[in-house]
């Protein structure tokens, strides 16, 4: 049986799979073919919010952060909740496939534990 501190784990670990936080564009990798997803836990309700992936060509750690700061913003605000804001909410991957399967993994994570999925759509 998955504990609260063991799901959480496995969260983190599953957004750290193929995440690429502040990539160089001179690593050859296009800044258009990246992927970038958010999810929250609001611990209260038990509810996850969990945007679509989205194609993103912003990869600074600012542009990152200011990602999350948006998504979280939004889910207060759509679902008059008081979350707090933090810096690991949003993960960038390198394409769609990675970034599908690592949130339908969280999503099913989470549908496990009994939690309810709220998908936000996309930011």
């Amino acid at each position: 049986m998955l504990t609260a501190s063991r799901l959480l784990a496995i969260m983190i670990g599953i957004a750290a799979i193929v995440p690429a936080y502040a990539q160089d564009e001179s690593a050859g990798l296009s800044p258009r073919k990246m992927v970038l997803w958010c999810t929250v836990m609001d611990g209260a309700s038990k509810r996850l919010f969990a945007s679509d992936p989205v194609p993103t060509s912003a990869l600074s750690h600012m542009a990152l952060w200011n990602a999350n700061s948006r998504f979280i913003t939004i889910v207060n605000s759509r679902y008059n909740l008081t979350i707090r804001n933090n810096d690991h909410s949003c993960s960038v991957y390198l394409d769609m496939t990675h970034a599908t399967k690592a949130r339908d993994v969280l999503v099913s994570l989470a549908q496990q534990r009994g939690n309810r999925i709220v998908n936000v759509g996309s930011n």
